[in-house]
């Protein structure tokens, strides 16, 4: 009687290579280039290559076991439901994992997950958004018609991609979806040297001398943030209530995300001295409001913002409006900075090249670590406290007799320097 009863098909294959065996074992295939994955491993004898296939085939079945059988997709969305995110970071993290991670790597079994598809993964984004490694580059897309030009993605912006995935692998390792957390293993880009651009005091000039004869409500904004280098958050959602103009005195509590008044981005509340003209252009700037709400047959509540699009100032203005109309003030002026938040770096190298102390510089804008931001930030900018440091001790040293009659001191160190 013939056994027609079929044999399982061996996994893994040994063959004779060089003076012995080589194991091959699949497993799997690779997300991002679409090819079959195998494990690779020489042994002296047949014996040996028979363990070592034992021992590669127990490696992937352990990326198979069943609680390993979720998805980076599944576990990326559990993540998410569970993360401690405020609702601009929440919204940042779905859009990556909904335009990068998922369409790459959703499908594939969390614990298949390796650092080299993760160090791969980030190099493609790097030279193109659309992981495209360039062949399309130039060509035309049949179904949009439109020919396709590679855009890099900024290192920061892949920097952030790697920064949802660590966390999110951490929590898969505790809840024991994974083994590992390939993400801290694999290297993302490094972080861009930082490089703040603020105008220059010509330029800021310009902008408010513009303004000022065209909107004073949007003078007083722009000068508000140059004077006190509060986040453009913080200056929507900034009350009256927070303001003693008797005491010289401003609060900053709040921050304004465009949705809702939320805590500070550092979750603290700090207290900034202001002068007696910045007084007297809030006091201006009140006294319209006041005025506005009088002709509405009521009264500016305490608590009114201090920028509104609002007659009664009870709505705050929104940080990404206030954001564009600046970049199309700066436009055409022909400012070589178009950013908001540049004017806060304007109020940081200003206060630094007076001769402030950093610390009391990182306190007034809300920087943490005291001062560590600053200096890291703003670090190029103390040339003139550099000049003035070097100047005031040069003068406690002897120079040549007659020397000083004759030339500045300054003059007479940067000779002795080049000598």
């Amino acid at each position: 009687m013939v056994n027609t009863k079929s044999k399982r098909r061996q996994r893994g294959s040994i063959r004779p290579n060089g003076a012995g065996f080589q194991v091959r074992v699949y497993a799997g295939r690779d997300p991002l280039t679409k090819k079959d994955l195998y494990l690779h491993e020489q042994a002296e004898t047949e014996t040996e290559a028979e363990k070592v296939r034992t021992r590669l085939l127990h490696q992937v079945d352990e990326n198979r076991h069943p609680k390993t059988q979720v998805t980076m997709s599944f576990l990326l969305d559990r993540w998410l439901g569970v993360a401690e995110l405020d609702e601009t970071s929440y919204e940042r993290a779905e859009g990556i994992i909904r335009n990068y991670l998922k369409p790459t790597f959703g499908d594939l079994k969390a614990g298949r997950l390796t650092a080299e598809m993760l160090e791969l993964f980030y190099a493609r984004l790097r030279q193109c958004q659309d992981q495209c490694e360039g062949r399309r580059n130039g060509k035309t897309d049949p179904k949009t018609k439109q020919k396709h030009v590679c855009e890099p993605l900024a290192a920061n912006s892949v920097r952030k991609i790697h920064f949802i995935l660590r966390p999110a692998l951490n929590r898969g390792l505790r809840w024991g979806y994974v083994t590992t957390n390939v993400a801290a293993l694999a290297e993302p880009p490094s972080q861009p040297k930082p490089n703040p651009d603020p105008p220059t005091p010509e330029e800021a000039a310009l902008v408010l001398n513009t303004v000022w004869q065209r909107d004073l409500d949007w003078g007083t904004f722009l000068f508000m943030t140059m004077v006190t280098g509060s986040r453009r958050g913080e200056m929507c959602a900034l009350r009256w209530s927070g303001i003693n103009l008797d005491r010289l005195e401003l609060f900053v509590k709040h921050s304004n995300n465009g949705r809702r008044i939320k805590d500070t981005k550092t979750h603290q509340r700090r207290k900034q001295a202001i002068d007696v003209i910045t007084r007297s252009v809030l006091a201006a700037h009140r006294a319209r409001a006041e005025e506005r709400c009088r002709a509405l047959g009521g009264e500016l509540a305490r608590d009114a913002f201090v920028f509104s699009g609002e007659a009664d100032s009870t709505a705050p203005l929104v940080p990404s409006s206030v954001s564009q109309r600046y970049r199309r003030l700066a436009e055409k002026l022909k400012i070589h900075t178009h950013r908001l938040k540049d004017l806060r770096a304007y109020n940081v190298t200003e206060l630094l090249g007076a001769g402030a102390d950093v610390r009391t510089v990182a306190g007034r804008v809300g920087h943490g670590g005291g001062g560590a931001t600053t200096l890291k930030y703003y670090a190029a900018f103390l040339a003139t406290s550099d000049r003035q440091a070097v100047t005031a001790f040069a003068k406690q040293l002897p120079v040549p007799e007659g020397l000083l009659a004759k030339q500045p001191v300054t003059t007479v160190v940067n000779g002795l320097r080049l000598l």
